[in-house]
């Protein structure tokens, strides 16, 4: 093995740890405020703060979403690429709409209160559902990401065919910006464009998350954990300039108010997120201390699962309400349980990775997870 090998494995697998630990990160994220929300649990004004920080893992689970899929796929067929891509977005709108009909007919929506305005404007119906209108079911990033992952076969064409991959992939990423938020485009009422960015029905319009989606798939090519600087202070300045625009606005500057629909200062927050984490996890790995080296590892290894963690923690809050109305507050026992019950089922890789913290256990070029 000559010196250019080595040094290009070692990268990639650097590169596999970030991305474990972003993904574990964001997880972990986005079911705390699952949890905060669906207790419905009161906070202090300082408990509110760090929740509405934690928005930022939304960002965070579909950019790096983008980058597992250049990983992951990089180096493989056209065809592999095609086929496996379609199957898995096939296989996530199939369990949206399993997960979404099956408590459509036997759960009681009248018991969570966040139903309520669904109920009454009469939108919890299978027609709804089939037609992505329905907030049955609160996974719709389910709705999409699967659109996100089958189109993914032409952007990896794109690294894999073109001259200038990397600037291709940063200048569309771009343009998609450009239209996304300078022209007139996304209120246009033709049909194809109602569906891509939802007008209001879909928590996760698939124009405007396609956008963090391909940044992630861009610093992924370039290497982001090599380019940390460049994104801090990228994600720094974008985040100062559209605060600051905000503020000239008398507008607010709390991330869940401009989540939904996506807008271009929770982006640029979400980058910012993303540069401080890779200096975090880089400052961490070299301690020698066994609870964080075991953080790290729990961290990796619901990171590599981060999808079916997803859907089985809202299975998990799911019926603990439909069970235990009105003890909402018990979501927080049972997605503790479930996680724990998911890491001492999966112990011989924790404790692989608990000793291997500086090398990868597996490589990320199998599947998406």
């Amino acid at each position: 093995m000559n010196e250019q090998t080595q040094l290009t494995q070692t990268a990639k697998k650097e590169r596999n740890l970030y991305i474990s630990y972003i993904k574990g990160a964001a997880i972990i994220g986005i079911i705390l405020i699952h949890l905060i929300d669906w207790s419905n649990m009161r906070l202090p004004k300082t408990g509110h703060f760090v929740e509405d920080l934690l928005h930022s893992a939304v960002l965070l689970f579909v950019l790096v979403g983008g980058s597992v899929t250049f990983v992951a796929y990089e180096r493989k067929p056209i065809s592999i690429q095609v086929k496996r891509l379609i199957y898995r977005a096939g296989q996530l709108l199939f369990i949206y709409y399993l997960y979404s009909i099956v408590k459509l007919l036997i759960f009681n929506f009248r018991t969570e209160p966040f139903y309520e305005q669904f109920s009454k404007i009469g939108t919890l119906t299978i027609p709804d559902i089939l037609k992505f209108h329905s907030f049955s079911v609160p996974i719709t990033v389910l709705i999409t990401y699967p659109f996100l992952l089958a189109i993914s076969p032409l952007f990896l064409l794109i690294a894999k065919k073109a001259r200038r991959p990397v600037w291709i992939i940063g200048v569309s990423a771009i343009g998609l910006f450009i239209i996304n938020y300078w022209t007139g485009i996304p209120n246009a009422t033709s049909f194809i464009i109602k569906f891509i960015y939802a007008n209001g029905y879909v928590l996760f319009p698939i124009a405007l998350w396609l956008l963090p989606f391909l940044i992630g798939f861009f610093l992924a090519q370039v290497g982001f954990e090599k380019q940390r600087r460049w994104i801090l202070i990228a994600g720094m300045a974008f985040t100062v300039f559209y605060g600051a625009k905000l503020l000239l606005a008398h507008q607010s500057l709390s991330l869940s108010d401009h989540e939904f629909p996506l807008s271009p200062y929770f982006i640029a927050f979400g980058v910012f997120m993303l540069g401080l984490l890779l200096y975090f996890f880089r400052f961490v790995e070299k301690t020698r201390n066994r609870w964080v080296r075991g953080a790290l590892a729990a961290s990796r290894l619901l990171g590599d699962k981060t999808l079916s963690i997803y859907i089985y923690h809202w299975v998990v809050i799911d019926l603990t309400i439909w069970i235990f109305y009105p003890h909402a507050g018990l979501i927080w026992l049972t997605v503790a349980a479930y996680l724990s019950l998911y890491l001492l089922i999966n112990k011989k890789k924790l404790f692989e990775y608990y000793l291997h913290q500086k090398e990868t256990a597996r490589e990320l070029g199998a599947e998406i997870s």
